[in-house]
């Protein structure tokens, strides 16, 4: 029978198929978020919710700006790889900017490089 679901399957020409995934929404160019700071256990709630709302406005490239961090703990560390890793999910760039040498360190040691596009460098 037609439209059964045992016989012959058909679609009603006048209805065309629903899409089984959302559109991919619009990526803007660039998002930067500056952390400033010691950036340690205490402060990585305030940093979630920040990097968070970056990355719910789909941008193309999420820059975190460390120019202004004074120290970076190994648990925001931690949560800047995570940030990596959601980002890479959606389709986003992640680029770590103005980062100094023992930043780069932390984040090198947790593995921040196998998911950036950009190799990590000191700023100059």
């Amino acid at each position: 029978m037609p439209g059964s679901l045992v016989g012959d399957v058909s679609v009603a020409p006048e209805r065309p198929p629903v899409p089984l995934t959302p559109p991919p929404p619009r990526h803007r160019n660039r998002t930067v978020v500056r952390l400033r700071g010691e950036l340690a256990f205490a402060k990585t709630p305030r940093m979630r919710r920040k990097l968070l709302r970056a990355l719910a406005r789909a941008p193309g490239v999420l820059e975190v700006d460390l120019a202004r961090a004074t120290y970076l703990s190994p648990d925001a560390g931690a949560l800047l790889l995570a940030t990596a890793a959601a980002a890479s999910r959606r389709g986003t760039r992640l680029a770590v900017t103005h980062a100094d040498r023992h930043s780069l360190h932390i984040l090198r040691e947790l593995g921040m490089q196998r998911l950036m596009d950009a190799p990590l460098i000191p700023d100059p």
